[in-house]
């Protein structure tokens, strides 16, 4: 029994180190802290099999260091288990949105819809881009607001099939949802990026009436590096040094959505390590040094101005990709120039926390989403009941 009562420890504390693994941690690890701390009450198992080991301990009269480091190991993975759920609730309670425990408990990844259809949008400099539609089942009074989709990687990875994830959750409530590629790193698309989320909004609205899109009620929603290109786009409309990448008019939206993405790539440059500099070197095409103007510029912290469209921000305050930092600046410039913005966080939450499906971080999430698309681009009689799947 006490062979078995070591191993126990020694898994307990295996757990603990991936639970309050730091900041830049490999990926892996950081994968799975964050499942960890989204499904942090799964944890209450084996805190209770630790007490009950410790208490065993006790009555044994087991060796001195291993009833304290079981009573230890029992208290530690208690607190794992239950800081983020209370973390979450507290959030919750907060801003009045209803948590589901029967949700929690769900598939962490459920049922992904395909797309009602996908097209070419552009050619540009020989590589196809594609998006993919997704389109509400219920009719519509009227042109309706969309949700156009840009998706994480770094800038050099991801695809627009991370919007299966979030397309239920759209269209249930009335958006269109569509999904962009565009261009990725190697080689260097720093300035070419931008321009084709650019070209994905112009076919929108050149497209508009075929799907029965209102073309002035776009909102932008992007994730990680898709954030970045979704704010950035937004607030750069217009300015000719970063251009669309095909022929297109009028590219300006509604509204932005940024989930845990960059805002300064000169902070970041110069703040965050080397394998954050090989990445926006990898993205820009250069080193910070000798073209900080090009990293300013590729920052939509540099754009945001009283025109800005409203924005909303989220990020997990343990975000060891991308530090809460970045979304802080960001609504600290948004106040500054008087646009209206909201900045939700989570004190608990790692780097990608929504992508899970019933983890509390995902409810409270796509809470905060639909709350702020009812503000600014509601879908005339659509409803707000829970989206399936």
């Amino acid at each position: 029994m006490t062979a078995l009562t070591v191993l126990h420890l020694a898994g307990c504390l295996l757990l603990a180190a991936v639970f309050f693994a730091p900041p830049r941690s490999p990926a892996l690890m950081q994968f799975f802290k964050g499942i960890l701390r989204e499904y942090s009450l799964l944890l209450l198992v084996p805190a209770l099999l630790t007490a009950l080991l410790a208490a065993r301990a006790w009555r044994a009269g087991e060796w001195s260091w291993l009833r304290w480091s079981t009573s230890a190991a029992a208290l530690l993975v208690l607190f794992a288990a239950a800081w983020p759920a209370l973390s979450a609730w507290r959030m919750a309670r907060t801003h009045g949105i209803p948590l589901s425990l029967r949700d929690y408990f769900r598939p962490l990844v459920g049922q992904r819809p395909p797309p009602s259809q996908t097209v070419r949008f552009a050619t540009v400099e020989g590589v196809d881009l594609h998006a993919d539609l997704f389109l509400p089942d219920t009719p519509a009074s009227g042109p309706r607001p969309a949700v156009l989709y840009l998706h994480g990687g770094g800038w050099s990875g991801g695809e627009r099939g991370y919007a299966r994830a979030w397309a239920d959750f759209f269209t249930s409530r009335g958006h269109p949802f569509i999904s962009f590629d565009y261009r990725l790193f190697p080689p260097a698309t720093g300035l070419k990026a931008p321009g084709d989320v650019q070209c994905g909004i112009g076919w929108v609205k050149a497209h508009a009436a075929t799907y029965g899109i209102d073309p002035d009620r776009l909102v932008l929603f992007g994730e990680s590096a898709g954030g970045h290109l979704a704010t950035l786009a937004a607030y750069a409309s217009g300015d000719p040094r970063l251009p669309p990448s095909c022929e297109t008019g009028d590219t300006s939206v509604k509204a932005v959505i940024s989930f845990y993405a960059p805002s300064d790539l000169v902070f970041e440059a110069e703040h965050l390590g080397p394998s954050t500099r090989k990445n926006l070197e990898g993205f820009t095409g250069v080193p910070l040094e000798g073209h900080r103007e090009l990293y300013a510029l590729l920052s939509p912290l540099t754009h945001v101005g009283p025109r800005s469209p409203p924005t909303l921000l989220l990020h997990g305050e343990a975000d060891g990709a991308v530090p809460l930092h970045a979304s802080r600046v960001l609504a600290a410039r948004l106040a500054e120039a008087g646009v209206p913005h909201q900045l939700f966080t989570l004190p608990y939450a790692e780097h990608a926390f929504d992508v899970w499906d019933g983890g509390f971080g995902r409810q409270l999430a796509r809470a905060v989403v639909e709350r702020f698309l009812q503000r600014h681009v509601p879908v005339a009689g659509a409803g707000s009941g829970s989206p399936p799947g």
